[in-house]
């Protein structure tokens, strides 16, 4: 079991460095473009979403790093606001539930300040988020902030228990997702919350949407 942990490690790390080089052409050659004065208005805003989306598959590329330290490797740790991260990545999501004509209901009633490297938060709630959109077709996503933990909470399809078992197995998709993304958000969520101390906690059920709580517990800091 040992090896396959340190192959793991290894491959992650290698796969991890091979996706920088291309997402750095992308960021150049999206900054270039940028300064062209001949952009239209929509163009603008595709860019913009080019942008988002590297600076998303970075944080996930530095919290994939991050993992395949292992435990034994301290993390490059910084205090930083779960509020202000927390409205970053709404204003990510956003064009995604207008799209679908989601309600958006957003309560951020604590503003905790917690000292870890701030890509994982980011690349847990971002999965949180996309989750939420991908698998909810009417009603809304709700999300809370609390002063020891943060929720994201739909009106989707939901899973039954059996899938609500396994849904953080790597790759594991119900019978519902079939053909939705390679099945590796809630993973990748739930290993980075192991390794950061804040686990994440499912609840679901049938018809009655998913609701996921990112606890901070002792995290917390003033």
């Amino acid at each position: 079991m040992a090896d396959d942990a340190s192959r793991e490690r290894e491959f992650t790390r290698a796969a991890s460095h091979e996706l920088r080089t291309p997402l750095t052409v992308i960021r150049v050659a999206s900054d270039l473009i940028e300064h062209d004065p001949g952009l239209s208005e929509a163009s603008k805003r595709s860019l913009a979403r080019i942008q988002d989306a590297v600076s998303g598959m970075e944080a996930i590329i530095d919290a994939l790093l991050l993992l395949a330290r292992g435990e034994r490797c301290a993390m490059e740790a910084e205090h930083f606001s779960v509020r202000e991260l927390v409205e970053q990545e709404l204003a990510h999501v956003r064009p995604l539930l207008e799209h679908k004509q989601l309600k958006l209901d957003v309560k951020l009633d604590a503003a905790p300040v917690l000292h870890a490297p701030p890509c994982v938060l980011r690349v847990m709630l971002g999965n949180l988020l996309n989750n939420a959109a991908r698998f909810t077709d009417a009603g809304e996503v709700r999300v809370r902030l609390g002063s020891d933990r943060l929720s994201v909470e739909d009106t989707g399809i939901g899973m039954d228990a059996a899938t609500l078992a396994r849904a953080c197995e790597p790759f594991y998709r119900g019978e519902s997702e079939q053909g939705v993304g390679p099945g590796l958000g809630l993973a990748i969520a739930h290993r980075l919350g192991q390794r950061c101390g804040w686990p994440l906690q499912l609840q679901s059920a049938p018809g009655q949407g998913t609701c996921a709580s990112i606890l901070f517990g002792d995290a917390i800091r003033d």
